[in-house]
C-alpha cells in the first residue's frame, strides 16, 4: 500500500488497489462449511470481532478466483506500487516488492465491531464493483444470480427494491475496492441502536469516509445509485446503513409499528456509524481519523441535519468533533418545542402540535384536501390536473400545509402512487399514496401502536368502495388525535437549527412530499433564530422534486390509469447533480476555507436536464 498526498486539499490519499490485488488468494482452513459459509476447522480471526465473519473475492490480477467464503484473512501479493514522499514536492514512481517501507493494510479489521460481518473484494472488471452496477438488472431466476453466493443474492434484492435515481443516471462505472456487510449494535443511555450497514472502501481512496442516510425506512443499500457511484468515482469511502429498519420488515428488521419508537435514534445511528467507520478505516489503513462527512436523501437529510445537531452537543460536552461537515438533499423537518409552544406556557399540548407542520400533518393534510381517489368528491382526478393552476381548489390547503404552488403537478400522483397494485389482487392498497401511507406509519411511530392498535386509522383499504378507517378518523380525532405522551416522542425528533460544522441543504422546487416550505424554509428560519447562519446554506433547485425516479414522469399524474403519458417529466429538474454539486461546494468550504456561495433559487432548464454536477454552479 502506498500513501501519497492528494494535492491541493493536502489530505492523505490512501492507494490500497495492490493491497486488494492480493486478496484473492484467501487463507485459512482446508476446509469450508458448506452450510455456514464458515471455515470449520481453523482458528476464527481475533481481529474480525466475531467467529463468523466471512470473506469473498472476485478475485484480483495476481490472486485465484475460487467463490469460496474464508475466515477474513488475506494474502499479500507481489505488485507494482507508486511511492511518495509526503514531505516532499517531488514524486517518484518505484518498482516495489509487496508492501514494504509502507503501513499494511487489515482489510480484517474493517470487520471489528459487527454482527456477522460479510467482507466482499471486488476486482470492478466485470463483476459490478463496488457500486454493484450489474446488480441493478440482474433477473433473480436466472443462473447468475443463483451462481451468487447468498450474502451477495441479498445484495441484489435490496438494490433492486430501493431505486430511487432518474433513468437518466443509471450506474455503469465499475469501482474495485473492498465492502464490508453486517450489524451494528450500540448500547446507549435510552436503549440499544441496532442497524444494518455497509462499509465501502475503493481502491483508489481519497483519505475521505462520507456517512449515508437512508432515504424512507430503506435499507442500507438505498444510496447505491443516488450519491454512491459519484463518491466512489472520487475515491471517497462510503458508510451507509437501514435506520434499523426496511420497508415491511424485510430480513426480520424492525418496523415502523413496532412500538419502540425508532426515529429516536435515527440521528445518533449517523454517528454511530462514523465513529465506527472511521475507526475501522484507520485501523485497516494506518492512515489517522479520516476526515467524516454527512449527506443523505429525505429521511436521510433528517438524518443528517439531526446528526450535525447532535454532535454540536457532543462537541460541547468535550468529545472531538466527528463531522466536518454535512449535505442535507431533501430532508424532513421536525419542528422542536420553540417552534410550536404558541401560547408560550413553555410545553406543547397536543393542539400546539396539531396545528404545526411537521412530517404527519403535511402529509395528512395533503390527503385529506385531495381526498380518496375513489370516493366522489375527489380533487384527484384528470380534470382536476388539467386546471391552470393543477388541482387549482386544492391549493389554499396545501400552501397552509407547507407546500409551495410549484409542486401541485405531483399532488395527484402521490395521494394514490400505489392505488394500481390493487389491479394485481393486493386490494388493500386501492387508494394508497405517499401522502396517507406515510402520514400512517409515522403517526402509528410517535403513538407506539402497533398494526393492530393503528388499525382505526389505517390507510388500508378493505377492497370496497368506502374510504379507509384514515379519512373519517382524522376528521373527527380532537387535537388531532394526539396524546401528550406522542408529542414528548415528538419532540425527541425535534431539529434545533444549531450545529457548528457547515451544512448545505438543497431542496426541489416542485416537491410535492416533502414540502418546500415546511421543510426547508421553516428549518433555514430555525437556523436564523437560533443557529449561526454563516454555517448554513439553502439552495432551492427550480423545478425539482422529491427523488428523481419520480422526476422521470412515470407516475399516474392525472389518476387516468395510464403512467407516463402526461409528459411530466419535462417539467422537472433532476436534483442529483444539484446534490453533487453542493457536496463539491461543501469539500471546499471545509477543508479549502472557501465558503459556498450565498444560498439562492438556482434556475434550471427542466427540458435539458444539466447531468454533470462539475458544469453547474450555484453563484
Amino acid at each position: 500500500m502506498s500513501v501519497h498526498q492528494l494535492g491541493r486539499r493536502g489530505v492523505l490519499c490512501v492507494t490500497v488497489a495492490a493491497a486488494l490485488a492480493g486478496c484473492g488468494d484467501s487463507t485459512g482452513g482446508s476446509d469450508t462449511d458448506a452450510g455456514t459459509g464458515t471455515d470449520s476447522s481453523a482458528e476464527p480471526s481475533t481481529s474480525a470481532g466475531t467467529s463468523d465473519a466471512q470473506t469473498s473475492s472476485t478475485g484480483g490480477e495476481t490472486g485465484s478466483t475460487t467463490g469460496e467464503e474464508t475466515t477474513g484473512a488475506t494474502a499479500t501479493t507481489t505488485t507494482e506500487t507508486g511511492s511518495t514522499s509526503t514531505g516532499e514536492d517531488t514524486e517518484s514512481a518505484t518498482d516495489s516488492e509487496g508492501t514494504t517501507g509502507d503501513p499494511p493494510l487489515d482489510l480484517d479489521a474493517l470487520m471489528e465491531g459487527l454482527e456477522d460481518p460479510y467482507l466482499r473484494v471486488y476486482e470492478g472488471a466485470g463483476d459490478g464493483g463496488l457500486g454493484h452496477v450489474t446488480y441493478f438488472g440482474l433477473d433473480t431466476e436466472s443462473p447468475e444470480f443463483l451462481a451468487l453466493e447468498p450474502q451477495e443474492q441479498a445484495k441484489v434484492v435490496k438494490i433492486q427494491a430501493t431505486s430511487l435515481h432518474s433513468a437518466l443516471l443509471q450506474p455503469t462505472e465499475e469501482h474495485p475496492g473492498a465492502e464490508v456487510t453486517g450489524a451494528l449494535e450500540v448500547t446507549g443511555d435510552d436503549g440499544v441502536r441496532r442497524q444494518e450497514l455497509t462499509l465501502k472502501l475503493p481502491s483508489e481512496w481519497n483519505g475521505r469516509l462520507v456517512v449515508l442516510g437512508a432515504p424512507g425506512t430503506r435499507s442500507e443499500f438505498s444510496n447505491e445509485a443516488v450519491l454512491t457511484p459519484w463518491l466512489l468515482a472520487r475515491g471517497y469511502a462510503i458508510v451507509s446503513g437501514n435506520k434499523g429498519m426496511t420497508n415491511a420488515g424485510a430480513d426480520g428488521n424492525a418496523t415502523m409499528l413496532n412500538q419502540a419508537h425508532p426515529t429516536a435514534h435515527w440521528g445518533e445511528m449517523m454517528i454511530d456509524m462514523g465513529l465506527w467507520a472511521q475507526a475501522r478505516l484507520e485501523a485497516a489503513t494506518q492512515v489517522p481519523a479520516p476526515p467524516v462527512y454527512a449527506a443523505g436523501l429525505s429521511n436521510g437529510g433528517y438524518q443528517v441535519r439531526r446528526a450535525l445537531e447532535l454532535d454540536h452537543l457532543r462537541v460541547g460536552q468535550g468529545e472531538p468533533r466527528l463531522f466536518a461537515g454535512g449535505l442535507d438533499w431533501s430532508g424532513a423537518y421536525w419542528p422542536d418545542a420553540r417552534a410550536m409552544d404558541t401560547d408560550d406556557d413553555q410545553e406543547v399540548s397536543p393542539a400546539e402540535f396539531a396545528a404545526a407542520n411537521h412530517l404527519v400533518s403535511t402529509n395528512e393534510r395533503a390527503a385529506l384536501t385531495m381526498g380518496w381517489l375513489h370516493a366522489p368528491d375527489t380533487l384527484n382526478t384528470p380534470a382536476g390536473y388539467a386546471e391552470v393552476p393543477p388541482y387549482s381548489a386544492a391549493h389554499p390547503a396545501m400552501l397552509d400545509g407547507g407546500f409551495s404552488a410549484e409542486s401541485a403537478l405531483i399532488w395527484g400522483a402521490y395521494s394514490s402512487t400505489f392505488d394500481y397494485l390493487k389491479d394485481y389482487g393486493l386490494t388493500e392498497f386501492k387508494g394508497v399514496g405517499y401522502y396517507n401511507i406515510t402520514a400512517y406509519v409515522f403517526r402509528a411511530e410517535l403513538l407506539g401502536h402497533d398494526a393492530g392498535q393503528s388499525l382505526a386509522y389505517s390507510c388500508y383499504s378493505d377492497g370496497g368502495d368506502e374510504p379507509p378507517p384514515f379519512y373519517p378518523w382524522l376528521e373527527q380525532a380532537q387535537d388531532g388525535g394526539w396524546t401528550p405522551e406522542s408529542v414528548t416522542w415528538a419532540l425527541r425528533n425535534a431539529n434545533t437549527g444549531e450545529f457548528s460544522a457547515p451544512l448545505i441543504s438543497v431542496h426541489g422546487q416542485r416537491d410535492g412530499l416533502l414540502g418546500l416550505q415546511a421543510n426547508a424554509i421553516a428549518y433555514e428560519d430555525a437556523i436564523l433564530e437560533h443557529g449561526d447562519p454563516d454555517m448554513f446554506r439553502l439552495y432551492v433547485i427550480e423545478h425539482g422534486g422529491h427523488v428523481d425516479l419520480h422526476s422521470d414522469g412515470g407516475l399516474d399524474f392525472d389518476a387516468n390509469g395510464m403512467f407516463g403519458d402526461e409528459g411530466a417529466a419535462d417539467s422537472f429538474t433532476i436534483m442529483q447533480p444539484y446534490a453533487e454539486r453542493a457536496f463539491d461546494y461543501l469539500v471546499a468550504w471545509v477543508e479549502d476555507d472557501a465558503p459556498a456561495p450565498p444560498g439562492k433559487l438556482v434556475a434550471t432548464d427542466p427540458v435539458a436536464d444539466e447531468l454533470d454536477a462539475s458544469q453547474l454552479s450555484f453563484e
